[in-house]
């Protein structure tokens, strides 16, 4: 993996290349038999600067989503990265993509909070991450560069992971305190920034948005799980991905929600300035980041000698 200095970097790459040198579908999905379970190709072309396509990249993600895994213990999510050249299509890599997902949504959501995190005149921000879970702990070193001293509040339905995600921010360098909240209302309340990373499922558990700061940046990464829809049309709303949000929401997700204000890469192309009032930024993950962080690996995998070199 990058270092997160990189890791921020390849995520602005990403997003300025979303809608201008990119190609990619909405997800591609099929439904299982499980509530709330998902299977999702996510393949994407990004278009370097040479004619030949010598500097291009092209990929596909594979994820498969099962909210009932973590009672049998095994994770919600699984996913696989592969890399194909993008002149004859031969296959460079097969990666497993649980850390990629984790560092490459954390980074996008890095993005977000250096466009829309606004001035606290001095003040460390005041954080609540709802959710504490394998992309929670993603998002914790990308708190403590982008916002330093900051103070972290963390809520989740399950004590002991809640405890233990509060017990790591405390050794994250740039964090300043942490602690647990009794619920989503104490977490929230007062906040700066909010992450939601709650897990997927049937279940939506919508917040009053009475409980945010008048001038809050809510980061949803977790789609429309705790981000209500009335929240999306009293804030500046913004998308990673236009087409793949308008997608959803013709499928039934996002519920309410109005049509974005402008994508992420379109805020950072155009330096949008941070509007007064609240603002939400609601990831739905795309394929290219997967590939471009994939791609970033695989170069830093060949220096060091590591990974299995298959015959063909």
């Amino acid at each position: 993996m990058p270092p997160l200095a990189e890791r921020l970097e390849l995520a602005e790459t990403t997003l300025r290349a979303l809608g201008r040198d990119a190609e990619l579908p909405a997800k591609i999905g099929v439904h299982p038999r499980q509530p709330g379970s998902l299977a999702h190709a996510m393949p994407a072309l990004l278009r370097g600067s040479t004619d030949d396509g010598g500097a291009d990249l092209i990929g596909v993600k594979w994820i498969a989503g099962f909210p009932e895994n973590p009672a049998i213990g095994l994770p919600t999510y699984h996913a696989l990265v592969i890399l194909n050249d993008a002149r004859s299509g031969l296959p460079l890599a097969v990666m497993d993509a649980g850390a990629i997902t984790a560092q490459r949504t954390a980074a996008v959501s890095g993005a977000a909070i250096k466009l829309f995190a606004g001035d606290r005149s001095g003040r460390a921000a005041a954080v609540a991450i709802l959710g504490a879970g394998v992309q929670a702990r993603g998002h914790l070193p990308v708190i403590g560069r982008l916002l330093p001293g900051a103070s972290i509040r963390v809520a989740d339905v399950d004590r002991v992971r809640a405890e233990t995600l509060v017990t790591e921010a405390r050794s994250v360098e740039g964090v300043g305190e942490a602690t647990l909240a009794a619920g989503v209302r104490e977490a929230v309340e007062g906040s700066d920034l909010v992450i939601s990373v709650v897990s997927f499922g049937p279940n939506h558990q919508a917040l009053d948005p009475r409980w945010l700061s008048p001038d809050a940046l809510f980061v949803a990464v977790d789609y429309d799980m705790q981000a209500p829809a009335s929240l999306a049309r009293e804030s500046l709303f913004v998308v990673d991905e236009r087409d793949q949000f308008l997608a959803t929401r013709a499928g039934g997700g996002f519920a309410g929600y109005p049509d974005p204000a402008a994508t992420l890469g379109e805020a950072l192309r155009n330096e949008m300035p941070r509007p007064a009032g609240r603002v939400l930024v609601s990831h739905l993950g795309v394929g290219l980041a997967d590939v471009v962080f994939a791609s970033a690996i695989l170069e830093r995998a060949k220096r060091l000698g590591l990974g299995v070199s298959l015959p063909r």
